[in-house]
């Protein structure tokens, strides 16, 4: 019985998009709409992963998303944050990136979402 409730909640792992993500978004039309005031939360990487998530990649409302560091990539340039994600057991890392500007005004964008484990 514990088993098939284990392979249950183990297949909502499958729920959420995984690997390289491309939400068809337009990034220098948003860039331009939160300079102009609108959707503040792009310029956070932990509630931009929630948003993306829940809208586009499978999450729940009810997810816990938790800030887990920065990092440049100096290939190109660009600005990473990467978030922890709670999926009911599934744990995941969302990787996100600055695609327009560098620094705090500059919008995010999820890249990648990765399963570390259940």
């Amino acid at each position: 019985m514990r088993r098939r409730a284990y392979r249950r909640q183990q297949s909502s792992c499958n729920e959420v998009k995984q690997g390289h993500v491309a939400v068809p978004e337009n990034f220098l039309m948003i860039q331009q709409f939160v300079d102009k005031g609108g959707n503040p939360w792009r310029l956070n990487p932990v509630e931009t992963a929630e948003r993306v998530g829940i809208a586009n990649l499978g999450f729940s409302p009810g997810d816990k998303f938790v800030f887990r560091s920065y990092y440049v990539d100096y290939g190109s340039g660009l600005n990473h944050a990467l978030v922890d994600a709670q999926h009911g057991i599934c744990k995941f890392l969302v990787e996100l990136y600055q695609p327009v500007r560098q620094g705090g005004s500059g919008i995010w964008a999820v890249q990648r979402v990765t399963l570390l484990g259940v």
